[in-house]
């Protein structure tokens, strides 16, 4: 750690080191209880009770993306700050198929909860319409497409990164992972984090809030139009339900919208002020050896682990599912265990 000690101008030794550990012992964190949770959800939103409803399609391929930034991702960096391997310096191939899934899978999960949010709009503003408009098909054709475009839109990454020869004295030196030209290294530091930071947050922020605002609005507006309308109690009684059910899913959509915000927000911020208050002579292992900078990952990958426990807290179907589910694979286990005493007995 004596190189540290050069750059105390920037951060101490303790401080530097304090950002690997946070990367050392959180990430696997993330990474067990996010994959748990994810793999769960799948599960449950796959049964008949869940899957009949467009949601659950696309909340199915949020866990899916989820999973995916995970591990391509997260995972990558447990790997570099533990064993010191990175898997972008293996091959030049390695190096711009991971740039490209890397940001694929981060726009990904973002635009799965812009869609579900369009989604609940259109079924709150136009309720009789939207069994034809919002169908499980169409669910899965929207998520197709927005895989598609990320890939799509993040393809430069592919040409742009790759292997170069830098001079160093007399020789040269073999970078595996940069960007190829110094007018793409400018495009990427100063133009694309303004691009990645409208696609992966501004723009999906403005659309979750008004559709939210709306969703909000009307439903309260329809609670109104109940109180003060005179019905037959049967009537009274499902309208009521399917209001509940609604303000559930309300309540689920503004939950994972805040936290999506809440947990993006700091590491586009970082992105586009790294280049203006961290200092240019610093090198690459020192930088990412910033407290700061592990800090704003660990919220950003904490948005993909989270989403089962919004579930749970503000689906009340959801969590008997889940106690179903455990009460099952208990009495499973139960009788497995069982049978092999019996079995063990007879022996």
């Amino acid at each position: 750690m004596m190189s540290e000690f050069h750059y105390s101008y920037f951060r101490s030794e303790w401080q530097l080191r304090a950002g690997v550990l946070v990367w050392q012992i959180v990430s696997p964190i993330l990474i067990i209880f996010g994959t748990t949770g994810n793999v769960i959800s799948i599960k449950i939103l796959s049964q008949r009770k869940f899957n009949r409803w467009a949601s659950s399609i696309y909340l199915i391929g949020l866990a899916v993306a989820d999973m995916c930034v995970l591990y391509v991702g997260l995972l990558r960096q447990w790997v570099k700050y533990t064993f010191d391997i990175d898997i972008r310096s293996l091959h030049p191939v390695i190096c711009r198929t991971h740039w490209w899934l890397m940001y694929s899978c981060a726009d990904i999960p973002v635009w799965i909860l812009t869609a579900i949010t369009i989604e609940r709009l259109v079924s709150t503003l136009c309720p009789y319409k939207s069994k034809r408009i919002c169908t499980k098909n169409k669910a899965k054709i929207t998520l197709a497409v927005i895989v598609l475009v990320a890939l799509l839109v993040n393809s430069h990454l592919v040409y742009g990164f790759g292997g170069i020869e830098i001079p160093n004295g007399n020789g040269t030196m073999y970078i595996p992972c940069a960007p190829r030209t110094e007018a793409y290294e400018h495009f990427f530091a100063k133009v694309w984090t303004w691009i990645d930071l409208c696609k992966f947050s501004l723009i999906p922020f403005a659309i979750l809030s008004i559709g939210n605002a709306c969703i909000i609005f009307k439903l309260v507006a329809s609670r109104r139009k109940v109180r003060t309308s005179v019905r037959p109690l049967s009537t009274a009684s499902t309208t009521v339900a399917t209001s509940n059910k609604a303000s559930n899913m309300t309540i689920l959509l503004l939950s994972l919208n805040f936290i999506f915000i809440i947990s993006t927000s700091p590491v586009c911020i970082y992105f586009i002020g790294e280049s203006y208050w961290i200092p240019t002579d610093l090198p690459l292992k020192i930088r990412q050896q910033d407290p700061w900078w592990a800090f704003v990952n660990m919220l950003m990958f904490s948005n993909n682990s989270a989403n089962f426990v919004l579930y749970c807290l503000t689906g009340s179907r959801f969590r008997e599912s889940v106690k179903d589910l455990f009460k099952c694979e208990a009495g499973v286990f139960a009788v497995a265990t069982g049978n092999t005493m019996n079995r063990s007995a007879g022996i």
